[in-house]
């Protein structure tokens, strides 16, 4: 009995320390990935980037190559130790000397047949005129390289033609003249030779450079990309980075038209803003009086007149319904909360929405499901604002669902991007959006059939704004192949994901 308890002790010390192992590599897999992000933040690596900086780069390694080969290959230059031809060219001018001083003409076609005609065209000793030993006519080319020649140095004209001063023991001044057979491995040895750090060096900065400039271009580009996503998302108060405002180029032009454009946005759109909740605050008195008086007329009404007073209890509630969702847009869209944030258990809140409306639903002959894997905590949080976006889309789903189906909401976890996110999914069996209309149906009065739905297009934008008060997203999607899904992403501090929503738990259904 002690041994079997042992024995499961140790099992289920090595299963936590798994568990405890894997969540350190989960951990440290997030880390990794937010840094690289923020890296790629930095630095915008997308194409225009690359294409700009491709294209400097290319652009200057062909420049100079151009001039180094120009020079190498054209130009008149002189080539010292360690290069091959500056070692060879002593020894070889000292044995070629010696062989004509002491044989004359004819040893010195012999030693130059045997020694340099299978690394040469040809080998030329210049005396001290200029003139050929063996009386052979010599190039313009070859003598201007032979005339600039000194004691001691080797000249390289076209990286084909050398000429090398040497003075014998005698005091006689010789001249030797080659032709080599190409220049490629001159160049070579130079480059890879004496010239392997200035080549390091050069392709360095030449590659620090093109990086710089094309950073350079396309870094305001990427702001103001990154600006006008976040003005696409509803933030007004987004701004180019003023440092790109201050570069007096085309590109700051470009980001203070912007910034002038989003500002005359804000204001209009504010503008209208004040005017629907000045109008909502001020039909609020008089439709409070309208109810008084029509409690009054009631008391005195006859029983024929029911219907009517019937009519107006319906309109007058639609009116109340409609100011109570403006007041709830603009203090939404202002950023105010309802009270005081707090940690709301989300799970929770969609469960209990998601029971009312299933209530509301079952009367229609639809209903609604419910699944989730675990507790998600938002901290933070208002829950009012959030059970205002729930509730509104979950009833539009219920609204458009079809007779006899199901619409499923479904609560998790995302783990793929660099911070964990809520994942809210609501999905009906509808006839859908068109497709141009998806961002559309989150603007305020925006009723794609409002005839057949009835309502005021109010619900989905109060979601909208709720939820970018929380700092998160919302985005419709069509289904196939009929149907709408919702998303509802809201970001859930780490702790809170590793420590309420476990995985391993079994996923928790409820059938509202």
């Amino acid at each position: 009995m002690d041994f079997a308890r042992r024995l499961f002790a140790g099992r289920l010390v090595s299963y936590t320390s798994v568990r405890f192992e894997d969540r350190k590599e989960d951990h440290l897999s997030l880390n990794l990935q937010a840094r690289f992000l923020r890296v790629r933040a930095r630095v915008p690596m997308y194409r225009l980037f690359l294409t700009i900086f491709l294209w400097f780069w290319l652009t200057a390694w062909g420049i100079l190559a151009i001039v180094f080969l120009g020079s190498r290959l054209t130009g008149m230059r002189q080539v010292s130790a360690p290069n091959m031809y500056a070692t060879v060219a002593p020894i070889l001018a000292a044995e070629a000397v010696k062989a004509y001083e002491s044989g004359g003409p004819q040893a010195f076609a012999r030693f130059s047949q045997s020694n340099v005609q299978s690394h040469s065209h040809q080998l030329f000793l210049l005396d001290g005129f200029y003139k050929d030993v063996l009386s052979r006519p010599l190039t313009s080319d070859g003598l201007r390289v032979a005339q600039a020649a000194k004691n001691g140095q080797l000249i390289v004209l076209r990286a084909h033609i050398a000429a090398y001063k040497f003075v014998s023991s005698s005091g006689r001044p010789y001249v030797l003249v080659l032709y080599l057979k190409s220049g490629f491995r001159s160049v070579t040895d130079t480059v890879l030779g004496e010239g392997l750090p200035y080549t390091i060096s050069l392709i360095l900065l030449v590659t620090l450079l093109c990086f710089a400039l094309a950073y350079h271009i396309a870094s305001p580009i990427h702001s103001i990309q990154s600006t006008a996503r976040r003005v696409a998302q509803g933030d007004l108060k987004a701004r180019v980075p003023a440092s790109v405002s201050r570069r007096f180029d085309e590109l700051s032009a470009l980001a203070k038209d912007f910034d002038s454009m989003v500002g005359r946005l804000d204001v209009l759109i504010q503008t209208q803003k004040n005017l629907l909740n000045s109008v909502s605050h001020e039909l609020r008195s008089p439709l409070a009086r309208i109810n008084l008086s029509l409690a009054l007329l009631k008391k005195r009404s006859t029983p024929e007149s029911d219907d009517i007073f019937q009519r107006l209890d319906r309109d007058i509630a639609r009116i109340d319904l409609l100011m109570g969702q403006l007041l709830t847009l603009s203090r939404l869209e202002a950023g105010l909360s309802s009270g005081d944030r707090e940690d709301v258990d989300f799970a929770q809140l969609v469960e209990e929405t998601a029971a009312d409306s299933n209530f509301e639903a079952q009367a229609s002959g639809k209903s609604v499901t419910f699944r989730t894997k675990g507790s998600v905590v938002l901290g933070n949080a208002d829950p009012h604002a959030l059970r205002s976006a729930c509730e509104n889309v979950i009833r539009n789903a219920v609204r458009f669902t079809q007779l006899g189906t199901n619409v499923e909401v479904d609560l998790e976890i995302d783990r793929s991007a660099p911070e964990p996110l809520a994942l809210l999914s609501v999905r009906d069996h509808g006839p859908g959006v068109p497709e141009d209309s998806l961002q559309a149906i989150f603007q305020p009065f925006v009723r794609i059939d409002a005839e057949a739905t009835g309502g005021n297009g109010l619900g989905l934008a109060i979601a909208f704004e709720a939820i970018r008060l929380h700092r998160g997203r919302i985005s419709a999607t069509n289904l196939l192949p009929t149907g709408l899904e919702i998303n509802i992403r809201l970001p859930v501090a780490y702790d809170v994901a590793v420590h309420r929503h476990d995985l391993s738990k079994p996923e928790h259904s409820t059938a509202l």
